[in-house]
């Protein structure tokens, strides 16, 4: 089977990430993957380096009536069994793109669960078929205008490495955080969200702040860019805010992600309700790096902890006293934290292991092109 993956990003952000992981994952069970992408950004030499073909298209951009052409084109050029589309932009040009005379397939995947705009979603109903990541992104694509709901597949993205067997112990994470040069001693709490405000960097340093005069040394982690768009916290002021001095530690984006996970000791995760999460990848590899984690209860956060709280803590959304509190009795009570990461380990093997994922996504493929030979003949 032949897969063209259209993609408009300049960044290689999550999203990408496990389109590139599930592209390798297709590749390997014989199906050849190539990919519609921008010369200038860092999809391109990134899918290169996964063995996928590139195709070089200047998308992007809701105003880019240019980008129908190339899309056109390449669905011409290329020939594929189906066309994959994860970009919100590329939805709308691969729509208007695509003949009735050509039989592959389009799916749309969503990986974010901000609503879109309703001429969208109800365009997007000219798809085969669209993969939500959560149910949270299905109910974000559904209502009034909405795409229909027999078109919609509930497709969790998988984690970018194996799940470990247990939970890492204190010695392994000392080697975790030596390894990353930082300092000695206290207990860690590590944020993934970078410098951009929506992520709730302020609410993670304000419940750290607190940890910290309660129970003595108390150190945030930072990873994660600076922000893709607005202004980005200055760290500096925060920490002088918060009385942090010396306590945060800026690691910006590094590779060996699962490393940083297991240095710390709780992951936090404060995306503020109004962004919400569709299935942020980070804590989908705390969980399966064996570390606790603490979230807003707000979109797919709910549904990759789970609602009863038994593989990581859920505190009220927006709610920084909330997860003040929640903080500090994850950082004090070490057997109510081993319970978390085990029933963590178990629910990212069965809910987010990427062989399963693949499955998924194969099945859908080939019974789309099933049905695109019926409609042929």
């Amino acid at each position: 089977m032949k897969i063209l993956w259209i993609c408009g990003s300049r960044i290689l952000g999550g999203a990408e990430r496990v389109t590139l992981q599930l592209a390798t994952l297709l590749g390997a069970r014989g199906h050849t993957v190539e990919a519609l992408c921008r010369p200038d950004g860092a999809v391109a030499p990134a899918a290169r380096c996964a063995g996928l073909m590139t195709h070089p298209a200047w998308l992007g951009g809701s105003l880019n009536v240019r980008a129908v052409a190339a899309i056109r084109r390449a669905l011409n050029d290329v020939a594929p069994d189906v066309a994959l589309v994860t970009t919100a932009d590329e939805w709308v040009w691969a729509c208007l793109a695509r003949r009735p005379v050509q039989h592959g397939r389009l799916v749309l995947v969503r990986h974010m669960a901000l609503p879109l705009n309703p001429w969208v979603r109800w365009l997007a109903n000219g798809a085969d078929a669209v993969v939500a990541v959560s149910q949270a992104v299905r109910q974000s694509l559904l209502g009034n205008l909405g795409v229909r709901p027999e078109r919609i597949h509930v497709i969790y993205n998988p984690v970018r490495f194996s799940p470990r067997t247990t939970p890492p112990g204190p010695h392994e994470r000392a080697r975790a955080r030596a390894a990353l040069a930082l300092p000695e001693g206290g207990r860690w709490v590590g944020f993934f969200g970078g410098l951009a405000r929506a992520k709730g960097l302020r609410h993670v340093l304000s419940a750290v702040s607190r940890a910290n005069v309660q129970l003595g040394a108390t150190n945030l982690l930072v990873c994660g860019r600076s922000g893709d768009s607005g202004e980005p916290w200055s760290l500096v002021e925060l920490q002088r805010a918060f009385a942090l001095q010396g306590r945060v530690h800026h690691l910006g984006e590094i590779e060996h992600i699962d490393l940083a996970l297991t240095a710390v000791d709780v992951v936090v995760l404060a995306t503020h309700s109004a962004l919400s999460e569709a299935l942020p990848a980070t804590l989908l590899e705390a969980m399966a790096c064996g570390t606790p984690a603490l979230g807003y209860a707000t979109g797919g956060i709910v549904e990759a902890i789970g609602d009863h709280g038994e593989a990581g803590r859920l505190a009220r959304a927006d709610d920084v006293d909330d997860l003040s509190r929640q903080l500090i009795e994850m950082l004090t009570d070490a057997a109510a934290a081993q319970r978390m990461a085990l029933a963590a380990l178990s629910r990212a093997r069965t809910l987010f292991d990427a062989q399963q994922a693949a499955d998924r996504y194969d099945q859908l493929f080939s019974a789309l092109r099933t049905q695109s030979r019926r409609d042929a003949t």
